[in-house]
């Protein structure tokens, strides 16, 4: 596996911009065609859930970077994790709500997949906590994202390592899904028990 650079600021391999800011609740329209991408919408399988998005006729303002593009990164800085997902190209506009950041890589030297996969390590997770600020509702500044430092491998390498995040976040999701199971077994059979003539 080749490296190029041990130690380079993630700003320097992609632009980071704040989410469009809106005053009041998002509220969706039937006849909207602008999807608007919050929180919520950063699946824990790296994707975005643009189907569930919130979808509206306005913007409270225009977005400075436009709107979303195929393989933007999503990052949401507030709380003590932080969803990281790859925006697809929708069928139709979609921008990101504040106080999510858009992180636009630089593809000819880091790729989509690989950046995300490094924004959802363990590693990197616990160093963005320990970067965020406030007490109420912890927030990761820009600042501190953009300074993140990033081992960057060659572009073949990437793509290896991300596909092998994203097994393990699959293998993650089946376990999840298993013990979901066997508990939801247990419990049938606890209250089977309980309401057998026997157990009376």
């Amino acid at each position: 596996m080749a490296w190029l650079n041990l130690n380079i600021k993630l700003g320097d391999l992609a632009r980071i911009r704040p989410g469009l800011p809106f005053r009041s609740r998002i509220e969706s329209h039937a006849e909207g065609d602008i999807a608007v991408i919050q929180a919520r919408d950063l699946g824990d399988d790296g994707n975005v859930s643009v189907e569930g998005a919130a979808r509206v006729r306005f913007l409270p303002a225009s977005p400075k970077d436009g709107f979303l593009k195929a393989h933007d990164v999503l990052l949401q800085p507030r709380g003590t994790r932080f969803p990281v997902a790859i925006f697809e190209q929708a069928e139709f506009s979609a921008v990101a709500a504040a106080p999510i950041y858009t992180l636009r890589a630089d593809a000819s030297r880091i790729l989509p997949e690989f950046l995300a996969a490094v924004l959802m390590s363990p590693a990197t997770q616990a160093v963005l906590r320990q970067s965020a600020v406030g007490t109420y509702v912890p927030q990761v500044p820009r600042q501190a994202v953009e300074n993140l430092q990033i081992e960057l491998p060659d572009l073949p390498s990437q793509m290896k390592l991300a596909d092998l995040a994203r097994l393990e976040r699959r293998e993650r999701e089946m376990m999840d899904r298993l013990r979901d199971a066997r508990a939801r077994v247990f419990d049938l059979a606890v209250r089977g028990c309980e309401e057998s003539p026997e157990a009376r």
